[in-house]
């Protein structure tokens, strides 16, 4: 008996062990479990930025519901580049809208109006104070190569004897492949819309400019 006895001490014990043991390993799990359900919490800017959760550019979050929407802040430069080509459009439309009107030399209103006459009243409609005379557009704008030529710029012509000296200034509508199209006043058609590809143009032209903001 006392060595029956000591038989089952040792099997008590045994299970007393196991039961320990698995009691054990069931808490390291429940509290592993716990542990992932619970990521850390990033609390400033900096910290996510330093462990790659967001990128470091001008954007916010708004909420809808439980959708998150990021909205998109431009920065001044693009803001800028934005009112310019609302600027453009809006000076493009100034000068079509005088299509047809006849030439008048000095001139800048529906009655009659010259090359720059045009263009000058077109960006002064569009709010924006441009010069007078091809001469000073050509002085106040910033130079430019033919193959650089977009909606906006400004081309420049010598029709007169003198090859060399401008006299002549158009606003460019559009620009293609295959050709650039531009709107000016001329002596015989007035204000009209022409193309960089008819000869008469393309061997008069000087060069073009864009006007710096």
């Amino acid at each position: 008996m006392e060595i029956f006895g000591i038989t089952l001490s040792r099997k008590q014990n045994n299970y007393k062990s196991l039961y320990i043991a698995g009691a054990l390993s069931l808490s390291i799990m429940f509290l592993a479990s716990c542990g992932s359900a619970r990521p850390k919490v990033i609390t400033t800017k900096k910290e996510a930025l330093r462990k790659g959760k967001v990128q470091n550019r001008s954007t916010s979050t708004a909420s809808r519901g439980q959708d998150n929407y990021e909205i998109y802040q431009p920065e001044d430069d693009e803001l800028l580049t934005v009112e310019s080509n609302s600027l453009i459009d809006d000076a493009i439309e100034n000068a079509m809208k005088y299509d047809g009107v006849r030439y008048k030399y000095g001139g800048s209103t529906r009655k009659g109006m010259d090359c720059s006459g045009l263009i000058h009243i077109a960006f002064d409609e569009a709010g924006e104070q441009v010069p007078r005379t091809s001469a000073s557009f050509y002085a106040a704008s910033e130079a430019i190569d033919i193959d650089e030529v977009r909606k906006g710029d400004l081309m420049f012509f010598a029709t007169g004897r003198n090859r060399k000296k401008i006299n002549h200034v158009a606003l460019v509508v559009q620009v293609t492949p295959a050709e650039i199209r531009f709107v000016h006043a001329t002596v015989s058609r007035g204000v009209t819309v022409s193309s960089f590809n008819e000869p008469y143009w393309l061997g008069r032209y000087i060069s073009s400019g864009r006007l710096i903001p």
